[in-house]
């Protein structure tokens, strides 16, 4: 495995270990506290209903994670959980992006954008790098076994 290959295996598994942390650490806020979550951004939680509906969604942000972790101890299963990752940061950031035309420019919208941006661009390179590399193998494999000589040939 020559070294950009070992560094395209650490690049991804640092990306999905960052986006682990991140959405973790949502779920569990918006699980553990879910009023308080939301309140900074004047939205008001009036019912049971409503604060069981946050929760959930910390809950589906906790799945994600899980799936991101799951990821980073195969090599089988990088390119999915880096896959994930690109689709349900480009899916956030452009729903930011189309809110940010819409509702217009809100302050935590513009603080959320930045990061946002950095993880769709680290995943899709993440995801460009995998596939790069796992097509290096399987080019690599089907030249060795096109080379190998039957034992009953010698």
């Amino acid at each position: 495995m020559d070294a950009l290959v070992r560094q395209s295996l650490w690049f991804n598994r640092l990306v999905l270990a960052g986006a682990t942390i991140l959405f973790s650490l949502i779920g569990i806020r918006y699980i553990a506290d879910p009023i308080s979550a939301v309140a900074p951004h004047q939205i008001t939680l009036g019912s049971s209903e409503a604060i069981t509906i946050m929760r959930v969604s910390g809950g589906v942000f906790l799945g994600i994670a899980g799936v991101l972790l799951a990821s980073i101890f195969s090599q089988r299963r990088l390119l999915g959980g880096i896959g994930v990752l690109a689709l349900v940061s480009i899916t956030v950031t452009a729903v930011r992006l189309y809110g940010l035309a819409v509702d217009g420019p809100a302050p935590f919208t513009l603080q959320a954008l930045k990061p946002e941006i950095a993880l769709v661009l680290l995943s899709s390179l993440g995801f460009l790098l995998e596939s790069r590399r796992l097509r290096g193998n399987s080019s690599s494999e089907v030249t060795h076994t096109a080379i190998r000589v039957p034992s009953g040939a010698r």
